[in-house]
């Protein structure tokens, strides 16, 4: 392969305090395994848990996991709820010494049902009342200093200062592609990598392939462009050269939540390791694989170990 990085060196700086910088939206997660969705009926829960959840929050929870040093930036209400967020990642070892409290306000919360034999999955959020970052609340050092800036779209006006501050300072800006808000292309066009759902992708692009699709969102400047197809796997393109890595398969998904996210976290903890685009890819689809295999967007997320084992084992 014949592959370029991405113009931010992935060289350990030892002067870099973190890894990776994960900044957007945080929730509570209330999952629980059911056989069916039901439509105006009842169903008996067969299991249930809680736990923290969000796009970049969860792809910097598993980059943690697997073993880079990191922290995260967002907004919660100093409730019940926004406390169970900070412990959740203090508990993995994840900074939130640059989260935002907001007195008298609500924390984010989702409500997720997975069901038993297909492991697919339905999500029910919102963003609470905390009030949204402000550019002005963001560390600019803490920006300039890490080695990995991770996005998800939201808290967009501070994702927009962010991604400015970090490119300028030569930091890998990275975007989880997944909704499209206000002021999305503002973002794209600070970012190195972008690794998108085919539904954005399909939707921001308006174009009809997958093929096309990479080569617009490359438009915006990004080095590497990745598209997520669920369990047809991914399909990545440098600018030289189309990757395609089909998706690892389990003997049993239980529950599909969080893939997307754990994706996202595993290939930007390769990168970091100085890893090609289609290693990068690999990675992260064995993790998303593994998180697959119990409910909840973090509970299966596998120690560098475990996945190494697993990669090693597998093919996809």
């Amino acid at each position: 392969m014949n592959e370029s990085l991405p113009s931010s060196s992935t060289t350990p700086d030892s002067a870099s305090r973190f890894d990776l910088v994960g900044l957007g939206y945080c929730s509570w997660d209330f999952l629980c395994v059911v056989p069916e969705v039901p439509i105006d009926g009842k169903v008996e829960l067969l299991s249930r848990l809680e736990q923290g959840g969000g796009p970049s929050a969860t792809a910097t929870f598993a980059a943690q996991r697997l073993g880079a040093r990191t922290a995260f930036i967002g907004a919660i209400g100093n409730d019940e709820v926004g406390r169970k967020i900070l412990n959740d990642f203090g508990a993995e070892g994840v900074d939130v010494s640059a989260m935002k409290t907001r007195i008298g306000e609500e924390s984010g919360v989702s409500y997720c049902w997975a069901e038993q034999k297909k492991g697919r999955r339905s999500i029910a959020w919102t963003r609470g009342t905390a009030s949204p970052l402000r550019p002005q609340e963001i560390n600019d050092a803490l920006l300039r200093s890490c080695r990995v800036l991770h996005l998800d779209g939201h808290q967009t006006e501070a994702a927009i200062h962010a991604s400015a501050v970090a490119k300028a300072a030569g930091v890998t800006v990275c975007l989880d592609a997944g909704t499209i808000v206000p002021g999305i292309e503002l973002i794209l066009k600070h970012v190195d990598i972008v690794i998108a759902s085919e539904s954005f992708a399909e939707r921001y692009t308006q174009e009809n392939t997958i093929e096309k699709q990479l080569f617009a969102l490359k438009k915006n400047g990004a080095r590497w462009v990745v598209i997520t197809c669920g369990e047809r796997g991914s399909l990545g393109y440098d600018g030289q050269e189309w990757i395609k890595v089909p998706a690892f398969r389990l003997a049993q998904v239980v529950d599909t939540t969080g893939a997307g996210d754990v994706y996202h976290g595993a290939f930007l903890k390769h990168y970091l390791d100085g890893a090609a685009l289609g290693d990068c890819m690999r990675f992260a689809s064995g993790a998303a694989a593994l998180k697959c295999g119990a409910l909840g967007g973090r509970t299966a997320i596998p120690t560098l170990a475990r996945l190494n084992e697993f990669l090693h084992q597998s093919h996809p």
